[in-house]
């Protein structure tokens, strides 16, 4: 796990046009193009910008990149504390929203893409994969994303109450920016009897009632779609009223639908004239009420927090273990490998001999202890530089506070050493392969017993 790390920015540090900044400048090539990077993956939203990747050293090389790119305001974590702040990331513990769902499905997105192009290896793919199944599992054992505590879903959620449910309502939301976006996305979702969307740009307000599935319409037309809906939502950063007390009174007059019209104004300034709200069969809710639901909600999940990271820690030491089977693993498959290897390489050795009328039983007895030896030879040698480089002269530990510790991880040591060994050992043999002298013409075997085995030309 030390091999992790991760280097992040955030808006616990950064403004939105910092973050956007740094985007453009941690690029996944960075990573890609340095030889000592197994794995690499970056996460970037509009709230935090991270690179994790895994490296035998990862602090250093993020270090460098900070340094090249002359980077502030974020912060550098490597193994246990790297894959808790995924973890933490994944949960919505850091967001600025606490339990908001949406950057589970921003680090999923970022980590099957990742892993489709093949930017993953294994302690990456595996920190990933946990940190998604954590975040699940938290929401699922916890309540740390229930009830709205954005101004947006706060208002659908105050929606909602107060008509006993959506379901078969019709709804207008008024403005097309950013917070109508996210309220028209909210609403979509419920089994509306119909939707419109009034913009002061119609084409704007068209692609967004494309987007959810509602009907575009234009400002000038409020009167017309205020008289049949049931609900209002005002979402405007207009400078003036866009529905005042005059306006209102005329739609009451020759309003088709029986019902109360609920108008909920989440616009500041203020998109409704607070007289509005005296009118007879109008109901206005206004920022108060809907701080009122968000505050309140954000106190249920705060309450949360310290559940959600007790199950991390959970997972932590759950992922220790999974990932310590996978290296172990691993390495056994290494060996096996590298057996199989001594074992052909002995073989070929072994129908040579046998070729030229060797004991049999000779044979038999070398290459069963040439298998043996040539096979625990590199383990054994292994193991021996591992005390050493573990050990001082005077036989104490290198690293640790008492006796049983030692400076690298046998696992990890084990698996380098034997990688190595191996990559060596191949590239000896392609040298060798290349370097081995042609024979020169009529120097081959067949050449030299032509006379012998009287070959003759083919006649022409």
């Amino acid at each position: 796990m030390h091999k992790l790390g991760t280097l992040w920015f955030s808006h616990k540090k950064c403004s939105v046009e910092e973050l956007e900044e740094i985007a453009q400048q941690l690029k996944p090539d960075l990573f890609a193009q340095n030889p000592q990077v197994r794995g690499h993956i970056i996460i970037n939203t509009c709230n935090r910008v991270e690179a994790y990747i895994s490296a035998d050293r990862p602090a250093e090389i993020l270090e460098a990149v900070v340094e090249q790119l002359k980077l502030e305001k974020g912060g550098i974590f490597t193994g246990k504390d790297a894959l808790e702040h995924l973890m933490r990331v994944a949960c919505g513990l850091e967001s600025m929203i606490v339990g908001e769902d949406q950057i589970l499905g921003q680090i999923k997105k970022c980590y099957l893409e990742s892993k489709k192009e093949g930017k993953l290896d294994e302690l990456l793919d595996l920190a990933f994969d946990r940190a998604i199944k954590v975040a699940k599992r938290a929401r699922q054992e916890t309540r740390i994303n229930e009830g709205s505590v954005s101004i947006g879903s706060a208002a659908v959620e105050l929606a909602e109450c107060i008509t006993w449910g959506l379901g078969g309502k019709s709804i207008l939301v008024i403005g097309a920016g950013e917070m109508g976006t996210l309220v028209a996305r909210a609403i979509s979702e419920k089994k509306l009897k119909a939707m419109f969307i009034a913009n002061r740009t119609f084409e704007r307000a068209k692609r967004l009632a494309e987007e959810v599935g509602g009907r575009a319409a234009r400002l000038d037309e409020n009167e017309k779609w205020l008289s049949c809906c049931d609900v209002a939502i005002c979402t405007t950063s207009a400078p003036h009223y866009i529905l005042d007390y005059e306006m209102m009174k005329r739609v009451m007059e020759h309003r088709k639908n029986r019902n109360v019209l609920y108008i909920i104004d989440i616009a500041n300034p203020k998109d409704v004239e607070e007289r509005v709200g005296k009118i007879e069969g109008i109901e206005l809710y206004d920022l108060d009420s809907l701080y009122e639901i968000s505050e309140e909600n954000l106190k249920k999940r705060l309450s949360e927090v310290g559940k959600v990271e007790r199950i991390i820690e959970e997972e932590i030491e759950l992922f220790k273990k999974i990932l310590a089977k996978h290296r172990v693993e691993r390495l056994i498959g290494m060996i096996y490998k590298y057996g199989d290897r001594v074992r052909a390489e002995e073989k070929k050795k072994a129908l040579r001999f046998m070729s030229t009328g060797r004991d049999p039983k000779l044979i038999l007895d070398d290459f069963s202890h040439a298998v043996l030896a040539k096979t625990l030879h590199l383990p054994t040698e292994i193991l021996r530089r591992y005390v050493v480089t573990n050990y001082l002269d005077d036989g104490a530990l290198v690293e640790g506070d008492g006796a049983g510790e030692m400076k690298a991880d046998f696992v990890d040591f084990f698996i380098d050493e034997l990688e190595q060994e191996l990559n060596i050992n191949i590239q000896n043999q392609k040298l060798r392969r290349n370097n081995k002298p042609k024979p020169k013409p009529g120097t081959s075997k067949l050449c030299k017993d032509k006379d012998k085995l009287k070959l003759k030309p083919v006649q022409k």
